[in-house]
């Protein structure tokens, strides 16, 4: 099924995109969308933006990228296998764990909606596993972490404006 969603998500991939990443560096799985972020960089033309826990402080420049693809990238917890990816529906968020920014991801993605209507929403969750302080990542986190790297740098297109 994992593959399912990777070779789903490939077509919007030849669209203008932004990837986003969510998380806390100091916690663990946490760190998984700012460390796809960091790594991703000079591999893809994409748009990349690490929002940290904070993504509502980076509406604008999302907006001002005006990506027609948005892609969000978090670790979250639906009781899955460790290192197991789901596309989450924007509806679903308040049902999942997604670290300490749950109740601004909903926000967030509101008025990125509103500002950007036309865009394709994709929110790509990891189940994670350990999420305590000065954590490193689970096995099963960084062998998707590295698996992400690895589609997004395949699949990303030249959508820079330079």
């Amino acid at each position: 099924m994992e593959n399912n969603i990777l070779e789903d998500i490939k077509e919007c991939l030849k669209t203008r995109t932004a990837i986003v990443g969510i998380g806390n560096m100091l916690k663990g799985d946490d760190q998984l969308g700012p460390l796809l972020i960091k790594k991703l960089q000079g591999k893809t033309r994409a748009y990349l933006f690490d929002c940290g826990e904070v993504p509502e402080n980076y509406i604008q420049p999302i907006i001002n990228a005006n990506p027609e693809t948005i892609i969000i990238v978090d670790a979250s917890d639906w009781g899955g296998e460790i290192g197991e990816i789901r596309l989450i529906k924007k509806e679903e968020i308040k049902n999942f764990s997604f670290s300490t920014h749950n109740a601004s991801l909903g926000l967030f993605l509101d008025y990125l909606q509103s500002e950007l209507p036309l865009a394709n929403f994709i929110i790509i969750g990891v189940q994670a596993g350990k999420r305590g302080l000065m954590k490193a990542l689970s096995p099963g986190v960084e062998a998707k972490l590295n698996e992400l790297v690895d589609f997004f740098a395949a699949y990303g297109e030249d959508f820079s404006l330079k």
